[in-house]
């Protein structure tokens, strides 16, 4: 499959990043200080994960295979959008918070329960199979397709990974069961594919098929990367969350030995 660049992906991942290296440059008269490194490294990696996600060979062999299709969405979804925010400085974000309707409303859709709904949702819409049909058939359909899911991720993932203060992330707890959640309907989802006897998507059946595989099977395929992919993403951030958890957590046996001296 032929690399090439697409020319709106490489602009637009191109003016983002640029802007962002700007802002946290010491150029910016109105930077505050120096940010980590770390967080300089996830916000281009999370970039890097959008531009390999909309470029060839991922791109192009999405319209032919619904596993590619999904290993698309795993990547636009559940990897790109946590390192964006991760990689994004608090203060870079406090002129935004500033105006109070956007506070308000970035606070409220940023609550676990509102925005695990509509990261789910979203997800769920766009994969009825109307709206997913019309997506492969058409290229603005695909394109609000792609922004609306990335934008609903963003949303999902900002009570785990939140550092702002003015819309801060939820309890540790709070967050590794808002994470369990998340894995349900994705699991559903993921079954519907997995155990279909027929297309789900009858547009693959007609689409080029380069590797000969039968449209059932890629549907097989791809549920199992959205179970397995998606889910193993999902519980491995509550692991990581979980271990941490516990690791700061006092001892509670010698919280109440002491307490009782």
């Amino acid at each position: 499959m032929t690399f090439y660049l697409v020319p709106e992906i490489t602009l637009g991942t191109g003016v983002i990043l640029a802007t962002y290296l700007y802002a946290i440059g010491p150029w910016n008269p109105d930077r505050p200080g120096p940010v980590s490194p770390w967080r300089v490294g996830l916000f281009t990696l999370g970039m890097a994960t959008f531009f390999s996600a909309f470029h060839p060979p991922v791109d192009t062999l999405s319209s032919s295979y619904f596993s590619i299709h999904m290993t698309q969405h795993i990547l636009v979804t559940l990897i790109g959008p946590p390192l964006l925010i991760l990689g994004i400085p608090e203060w870079m974000l406090n002129p935004l918070m500033r105006t109070r309707v956007i506070h308000a409303i970035v606070r409220w859709s940023t609550k676990p329960i509102v925005a695990g709904l509509i990261g789910a949702s979203v997800f769920w819409v766009w994969h009825l199979p109307t709206l997913y049909e019309a997506t492969l058939r058409d290229r603005i359909t695909h394109d609000t397709a792609h922004l609306t899911i990335i934008l609903a991720a963003i949303v999902m993932w900002w009570p785990v990974v939140s550092r702002t203060r003015a819309a801060p992330a939820a309890s540790t707890p709070v967050q590794m069961f808002y994470l369990f959640m998340l894995t349900l309907p994705m699991g559903l989802l993921s079954s519907i594919f997995v155990f279909a006897s027929d297309p789900i998507y009858p547009a693959y059946a007609l689409a080029s098929n380069p590797f000969g595989i039968s449209t059932v099977a890629d549907q097989r395929i791809g549920g199992l990367i959205m179970k397995l992919g998606g889910t193993g993403v999902l519980w491995g951030v509550i692991s990581v969350k979980f271990f941490r958890w516990a690791g700061t957590t006092p001892d509670k046996h010698e919280f109440l030995h002491s307490d009782s001296r």
